[in-house]
């Protein structure tokens, strides 16, 4: 898989050392928040209550992929196997889709305005990343990753809630 730039490299970087770089990002503007006293979105706390409950499905939807699918934190060349099953049978990246929304409820619980311009950069990143991944996978399996993508349209929202 090519790394043309900057940014396909890091779009292709191995999740957990995206991780180390996106998390104290997050963390840093919610530091600065709190201690400059950035704005802060209104309707406290029951925004702050929704971000601590989209937290807990993030990391719930995070986990069952990783339940289903053991190199979900791998590269995409180190993934041998397309997994059908489980959450994986709704929709094509739910690591990703937690993720998501772990970070916007990272943001919400948080509280603080600022943080949602990481969080923003960040989605996008990651839905990016899907995409190039996609790209990938469709030259490495083929008519199998075709087949998959028919049976499963969506990336990161199911077609029936």
């Amino acid at each position: 898989m090519k790394n043309k730039g900057v940014l396909g490299r890091y779009l292709l970087l191995k999740p957990s050392t995206r991780m180390v770089i996106e998390w104290p990002i997050l963390i840093g503007v919610g530091v600065a928040g709190t201690i400059f006293s950035f704005p802060t979105i209104p309707f406290y706390p029951a925004t702050n209550i929704f971000g601590f409950i989209l937290l807990i499905i993030g990391f719930w939807i995070h986990g069952l992929s990783h339940k289903v699918h053991r190199q979900a934190h791998e590269q995409a060349q180190s993934i041998e196997k397309i997994v059908t099953s489980g959450i994986y049978s709704k929709i094509r990246h739910p690591g990703y889709l937690g993720l998501l929304l772990t970070f916007f409820g990272f943001a919400f619980a948080w509280g603080i305005v600022w943080i949602f311009i990481p969080v923003l950069i960040l989605s996008i990143l990651y839905y990016l990343t899907a995409i190039k991944e996609e790209e990938y996978l469709l030259r490495k399996f083929g008519k199998e990753y075709e087949e998959y993508i028919r049976q499963v349209p969506r990336r990161f929202i199911p077609k029936t809630l």
